[in-house]
């Protein structure tokens, strides 16, 4: 049987990528093409020299240098688009968020028709009010001080079901059980939108998009991660969005959807007529700041 080379170079719908990323639960191939299509006409190679990289992520916290792009597959056929550093990132999702920005009704309906897992996973049907998602086995291991262990307690402790993040080693999986009990762990190859939209209550940490989804459908929205000052540079790949719509005069529903409505904050999707302006507006912004 031929097997596919590796990748050189790692990209969005890359087979051999997400293969190596995801196993057995990375998406379907088609999906892949289609966004392997799609980032490969909305994104530079480049933009100034600086480089376009995948589902990487580091945290330099300066305040006007850039010195990578990085961007992540997001909510189904998007694609969000960041930088080194929170510095900017919270900046550009705050200054949206504050902003007197217009709602697009269209466009955000079309995010909630095109929710869906990230992953190849298997259909649930039961039906669970209270729903905590763990980040993946990378995240909970020693040193990285990601979840909070006590509040993930406390959530089992109000009547919260774990639902382990698909790509969770089995000896995770064997802890959570033997701490809870089996009856409060669900299948980790269970997927996780369908358990999400039947639910009232969700728990998270910003790694996951879970918590933007669980906001576009209504649901009530927690946290099970340590506090942002004590995780130093662990900091999470959709952190600048869930900064951006905390605690804003708002509402956190709407700061989000004001982000997803901007041309300027770097979140495009294939569904998107103008995807290609949306990234020319979100790299504009950086005209007077260094790229090297």
């Amino acid at each position: 049987m031929a097997l596919d080379a590796l990748s050189q170079n790692e990209e969005l719908g890359d087979i051999p990528t997400h293969f190596m990323k995801s196993g057995s639960c990375m998406p379907p191939k088609a999906r892949l093409a289609t966004m392997l299509e799609f980032q490969r006409r909305v994104l530079p190679k480049t933009h100034r020299n600086v480089k376009f990289e995948f589902d990487l992520w580091y945290n330099t916290n300066e305040l006007r240098t850039i010195r990578n792009f990085l961007y992540t597959d997001f909510l189904g056929d998007g694609i969000f688009i960041r930088v080194n550093t929170i510095k900017i990132n919270d900046r550009i999702m705050h200054s949206i968020a504050d902003s007197d920005q217009k709602i697009d009704e269209e466009r955000i309906q079309k995010i909630i028709d095109n929710l869906g897992n990230k992953y190849s996973l298997q259909a649930n049907h039961e039906t669970y009010d209270k729903v905590v998602f763990p980040p993946g086995s990378n995240l909970i291991q020693g040193g990285k001080n990601v979840m909070d262990w006590k509040k993930l307690d406390q959530k089992v402790k109000e009547g919260f079901i774990v639902k382990p993040h698909p790509i969770t080693a089995h000896v995770w999986v064997a802890k959570y059980k033997q701490r809870y009990g089996a009856d409060k762990v669900l299948n980790k190859k269970y997927g996780g939108s369908e358990i999400l939209a039947k639910c009232t209550d969700l728990a998270f940490c910003p790694n996951s998009q879970m918590g933007i989804e669980g906001l576009l459908l209504g649901k009530n929205i927690h946290s099970i991660a340590t506090p942002r000052v004590a995780r130093e540079k662990n900091h999470l790949t959709y952190e600048a969005i869930y900064q951006g719509i905390a605690g804003k005069a708002c509402g956190s529903r709407t700061a989000l959807l004001k982000i997803l409505s901007s041309k300027r904050s770097g979140i495009v999707f294939h569904h998107d007529d103008d995807a290609e302006e949306r990234v020319e507006r979100y790299l504009e912004q950086f005209w007077e700041y260094t790229l090297k």
